[in-house]
Formats: C-alpha cells, structure tokens, sequence
C-alpha cells in the first residue's frame, strides 16, 4: 500500500514538472515571436484603421488589431498624435534599410504580414542587429521631429539651450527633442522584448545603439541676423541628422559589427544578488562593443538560395553589375550561377518645357537599356 502511494505521488510531481517545463518553453517562444510584432502596424496604420480626437489627431490603433502590447497601447493613448510618427518612422527605416542592403545577398526584404521582417528576426544574425538598430532609430528620429512640429500633444521644441552660447551667436530657435524621442522609443520599443537570455540582451543592445546613433549626430544650425544680410549675431539650435546620415553610419557599424557571447559578473555578496548580465566579445582579444556598435551572436544565413526554414528569398532574379567586382558584380551577387542578360525598351518624358500660364509639355523619348538577371 506504501509503495503504490509513493508510486502515484512521484507520478504526479513528475506531470507537475513536465507541465512547469512545457510553460516555461512556450513563453520563451512566445517572446521570440512577440520581438518586434510593433513592426507591422506599418502595414496597417491607415486613416481607417485609427481612431482621433476631436482635433483630428490620431490616437490610437482599432482595437481589433492586436499588434501592440498593453504597454505600448496606453503609451500611444498617453501621447495623442504619437502613433502617426511612430509609423512613419517605421515606414523611413524600412525604406533606409532596402537602400542600404539593396547591391547586398539580403537586400532587407519585408512582407505584407505582421512579420513584415520575415523569420530572419528569430536569427541572431548581422542581418537582425541592424533591423532592430533602424527601426529603433526610425522611431526615435520621427517622433523628436514631431515634437518640434507640434504634431504630438505631450511633448514640443527643446527650449533647454536659452542664452548666450558664444562671443557672436545665442541659443534660440526650436531643438529638434531628441531626448523626447529616445526616451520614448526605448519605452515603446524595448517594452516587446521578454526574457533574460543572449537574444534579449543582443535586441535591447542594438535598439538603444540605433538611438545613440540619432543623438550622437545632432548638428548645429544657426541663422544670421543683422543690417542688409549681415551676419552680426547668430541664432542657433540643435537639429537632427538627415536620417541617410543614421543609416549610413549603421550600416558601417553593421560591417564591424561584434559577435558576443553572454557573460555574468559574478554575485555581489554584500546585497547576496548577482550583477546584472552583460556582453562580452567571443573573442576575448576583441575590447567590448561601445554603445553604438551593433552585437551579434550568430552566424548569417546562407542568402544565395531560397530556404524556407531560415525565409532567405535568394538571389535568383535580382539585378547585378557585370562590369563591378563589388558586392553588386553578377559574380558575387550570384554566387558563381552565373547570369542573363537581356534588352529592354524604357519610355521616358524629356524635354519638358514650362508654358505661360501655366502647364507643362513634354516629349517622349525611348531608349533601349540592357540588363543582366542572376540565374
């Protein structure tokens, strides 16, 4: 009798185990899977599908959309106006990263499906460092120019800088609120990241690297004043980088970016707690990624050819230079396949000229343009 109870008590710890196991793995893939869900209100934020106050600012997405985490949802609703620039700032990152990656194997393909990214997110690749660093980046940038448009109600210009600031020039105008933006984006963007392991550390890393990169690269512009167009005292403020000048910067990051591994201080015997985790190079020869640098922890995929498993689209079909030795030379671009060339005739409006009052004519002009495909 004895045994038979001992028997059915540790068959029941062991259910209880197993169901303790199956819990803690399905929230792990629920966090993955949330990572950056935020990304694809970019393909449904439109004029239907927001809600606005009686000023015509938009609040809010539908309720039906179940894109955002309770969290971002009532940052949005805290910050009417906001979810406008946080899309376009998405939208801008987006379009920044098929420009910077287009003569590239990956050339940043989206989808029309909430995971506009594809599974190259789920990787811990180059590829997913920088997609996280624009994007934060996109939202950061847009939304601190927003607050300078007067376009989000709780927030305006940075009117920090007041007085003189040299021999001939003074602080004035409206800053560009960048801090307004970071501070926001990383509440906004940060908040879909779940768990404690090397992903979360590495997506975190690279959303607040996109960030510095916007603040790092505010620039001063001034305005003179003076009799006739002279330039006797200076007005200046602080004005965003153009966000070419962003993703140009974290594109060379990209190139340099740090493979890390995940690391733990160690315990603080005092408090009896252990430090917070932290990145370390895999090569302990390499020095730490700053703040700005881009951190990876795996190996890219291979983006030749199509796999369904890792969603590489491949290269087949993509335009290539026959005549360049650089990444976007049919050589490289088509991983030794080879590639076709082919004639087109392109129709294009020349001529224009402008007649009083007040239209435009043009001719149309035909040239004959050659191609060349992967195979």
């Amino acid at each position: 009798m004895w045994c038979d109870t001992m028997r059915i008590l540790a068959l029941l710890l062991g259910v209880k185990a197993a169901c303790i196991l199956l819990v803690s793995s399905l929230s792990g893939t629920v966090a993955v899977n949330n990572s950056g869900r935020w990304w694809g209100i970019v393909n449904v934020a439109s004029s239907a599908n927001l809600l606005t106050n009686s000023k015509n600012v938009q609040l809010v997405l539908d309720p039906s959309l179940a894109l955002l985490s309770r969290r971002q949802r009532r940052l949005i609703r805290q910050n009417p106006g906001i979810l406008h620039a946080i899309a376009a700032g998405l939208h801008t990152a987006i379009q920044e990263c098929k420009w910077q990656f287009r003569n590239r194997r990956w050339n940043c393909p989206t989808t029309h499906s909430p995971a506009i990214f594809g599974k190259i997110v789920n990787r811990g690749c180059r590829e997913t460092a920088f997609v996280f660093a624009i994007t934060s980046a996109g939202v950061t940038h847009a939304v601190a120019r927003s607050c300078s448009e007067g376009a989000i109600e709780s927030c305006t210009c940075d009117y920090r800088r007041r007085g003189p600031g040299g021999p001939d020039w003074h602080w004035g105008g409206c800053s560009d609120n960048v801090d307004f933006g970071r501070m926001f984006s990383r509440e906004f963007v940060d908040s879909s990241e779940r768990g404690r392991d090397l992903r979360y550390l590495n997506n975190l890393h690279n959303n607040e690297a996109g960030r510095m990169t916007v603040s790092s690269e505010m620039r001063q512009e001034c305005k003179c004043h003076g009799m006739s167009g002279s330039c006797v005292v200076r007005t200046c403020w602080m004005r965003l980088p153009s966000f070419r000048a962003v993703g140009d910067f974290l594109k060379d990051r990209f190139d340099g970016a740090s493979r890390v591994v995940y690391a733990n201080k160690g315990s603080n015997r005092a408090s009896h707690r252990a430090d917070p985790r932290h990145l370390e190079p895999e090569n302990p020869a390499h020095k730490p990624p700053s703040s700005r640098d881009l951190v990876y922890f795996e190996k890219s995929p291979n983006f030749c050819s199509y796999n369904g498993k890792t969603g590489t689209h491949g290269t087949s079909g993509r335009n290539c230079n026959s005549s360049s030795p650089a990444l976007d030379g049919c050589e490289l671009l088509c991983c030794g396949r080879g590639f076709k060339t082919q004639t087109e005739k392109v129709t294009e409006r020349c001529h224009c000229t402008f007649h009083w009052c007040c239209h435009v004519s043009c001719l149309n002009c035909t040239s004959t343009q050659t191609l060349h495909q992967c195979l």
